[in-house]
């Protein structure tokens, strides 16, 4: 319990490091096309009491017959934001959460089922939790991709429960609290009852947080319950009174169903329609898989030869040898998405948009388990080449290894967290909202009263002032969307305000009557703004009135129609 406890220490410690490199400060907003949706989505919950996916959805597509967006996310944002956090600072204490809490303990429970009890794996498993680059960091940076952070942050855990459910109970020592005079069988029929339990409700927290995540997770699953189940169809498990490659068949089955059921949602041959394109040859992308650097971020050298150890290590171990095609698989995908537009790979890799960065996530929901394993392996090895036995000497080499593996990783991960606000102080080109907008926007109840509705193109970071001002609605909540005919008709004609009756009445339906200009438009490469060509220039138009100005933003009241 110490040691465990002491990994989990260490994880969030060093989590915290690069969580305070990467944002600088508790309110610091994602400059990400995802985050403007994800915000404000959590104000909404905030404004309706309803974190349902439908409801979620709703704040794009308003009007529309059918909705959903996984917002188990948006869920646990809000109720930090409920205890007296603005949604900004609740986003990004949720990151900490995440990265330092949820994602440690879960690899500390399938490391516990891998490796037992014992104290080194156990602190290892938090160690090296934070030494991969990819998970959560990288997605962070690339898209604020929160969601399917959180449902990745659990799949170590299912994994763990899964193995423990359908693998003999001995591989990883008996289980504490475990009664001599107890009948065996059915001791184990209850604890393996109990880890099917926490295996389900593992996966489904991953559904909750993203179908993608979910999808992952089982073909991980799958490799486990194929791998395990195959030695004991030939050679049944003994001392039980239940037959358990049956119920590892049965889990098989199980996984197979949520599989097909989830291939032929509505929601995800939406998913599949998005593709992504390749951004480097498939050797490039082997290479990246080989060290762990998707996207050229890398995570040093330790890493990668201790998780290639980890993986020749699993060869040779019966109880282990499942972990390589399971982490093999997600790693082949994440290379196919990296390294090809042929089209087998939009068919492949479609539920996950055919993004790379989605799946490179992935990898170390394994990689962390192999490294630790590795780390063990290594250390064994040198106790016996200093000529000494394998016993706290090893130990002590395999944390070595494990703190010099995530200890130096502390300051690439706080860089790929906080690249895209970096880069956006040195460009305002790449700044949705900069920190003086953000202060204007956190101030714009103090003139729009309460029930008006403000529009302006979110192209110029001014969908964001629904989150930031605490509630103050906006029309264009997100670039994108389902808005309604009059969202659209308002976004090309709200400037002929004085001239055009139309517009009027547009405006007398949406509760628009104030506009704001942030001014510069964003515009990151390969997503340039399209439309919204009212919201030009309103200082010389009839009509509108500047209320108030800050940080480069200028607020109209819409007085033409009055």
């Amino acid at each position: 319990a110490a040691a465990a406890l002491a990994g989990r220490a260490c994880a969030f410690v060093l989590a915290a490091l690069a969580v305070d490199r990467g944002l600088g400060r508790p309110d610091a907003v994602s400059q990400t096309f995802d985050a403007m949706f994800h915000l404000n989505a959590v104000q909404r919950v905030l404004d309706t009491g309803d974190a349902s996916p439908a409801s979620v959805a709703r704040l794009t597509s308003p009007s529309a017959a059918s909705a959903y967006y996984p917002a188990g996310w948006h869920a646990l944002a809000s109720l930090l934001a409920l205890a007296g956090a603005p949604v900004v600072v609740a986003a990004d204490v949720l990151v900490l959460v995440v990265a330092g809490l949820v994602w440690p303990l879960s690899c500390l429970l399938l490391v516990r089922r891998l490796a037992g009890p014992a104290p080194v794996p156990l602190l290892l498993a938090g160690v090296l939790s934070q030494a991969f680059v990819a998970f959560p960091w990288l997605i962070d940076r690339w898209g604020a991709l929160w969601p399917q952070t959180v449902g990745t942050a659990v799949l170590p855990a299912a994994l763990g429960a899964l193995l423990h459910a359908t693998g003999p109970l001995h591989a990883t020592g008996p289980l504490r609290g475990e009664d001599p005079g107890e009948d065996p069988g059915e001791h184990a029929t209850g604890a393996r009852l109990r880890s099917l339990l926490l295996a389900a409700a593992a996966l489904g927290a991953a559904v909750v947080g993203h179908p993608g995540s979910f999808l992952l997770g089982l073909l991980q699953c799958t490799a486990l319950v194929v791998v395990t189940a195959l030695p004991g169809v030939l050679l049944p498990w003994r001392r039980t009174r239940v037959r358990w490659p049956a119920l590892a068949g049965l889990v098989a089955g199980v996984v197979a169903v949520a599989g097909a059921l989830a291939a032929l949602s509505p929601r995800l041959r939406t998913m599949t329609s998005a593709d992504w394109p390749a951004t480097r040859s498939v050797g490039d992308a082997v290479v990246e898989e080989l060290t762990h650097a998707p996207a050229g971020a890398g995570t040093g050298v330790v890493v990668p030869v201790l998780v290639l150890v980890g993986l020749l290590a699993c060869l040779a171990r019966p109880r282990w040898r499942w972990l390589v095609p399971a982490h093999l698989l997600v790693a082949a995908l994440d290379v196919i998405a990296a390294g090809t537009d042929a089209p087998f790979a939009q068919v492949v890799t479609g539920p996950w948009y055919n993004d790379r960065f989605r799946l490179a996530s992935t990898v170390p929901v394994t990689g962390v388990a192999l490294a630790v394993l590795g780390a063990l392996v290594l250390g064994r090895v040198l106790a016996r080449v200093l000529r000494r036995r394998a016993g706290a000497l090893a130990g002590v080499l395999a944390v070595v290894a494990g703190l010099g593996a995530a200890v130096p990783q502390v300051r690439g991960n706080g860089d790929q967290l906080g690249l895209t606000n970096a880069r956006a102080e040195r460009d305002p080109a790449l700044s949705l909202v900069s920190p003086r907008e953000q202060r204007f926007y956190e101030r714009l109840d103090r003139w729009v009263p309460a029930g008006a509705v403000v529009a302006g193109t979110p192209w110029d970071g001014s969908a964001y002032a629904y989150a930031l001002s605490g509630g103050v609605r906006v029309l264009y909540p997100h670039m994108r969307g389902n808005l309604g005919e009059d969202a659209r008709f308002l976004a090309d004609h709200l400037q002929d305000a004085a001239t055009d009756p139309a517009v009027c009445a547009a405006l007398a339906r949406t509760g628009v009557r104030y506009v704001v200009d942030g001014g510069r438009l964003w515009d990151p490469p390969g997503l340039a703004p399209a439309g919204y060509s009212a919201f030009r220039s309103f200082a010389a138009r009839p009509g509108f009135r500047l209320v108030a100005t800050g940080g480069g933003v200028r607020l109209y009241e819409i007085t033409a129609c009055s």
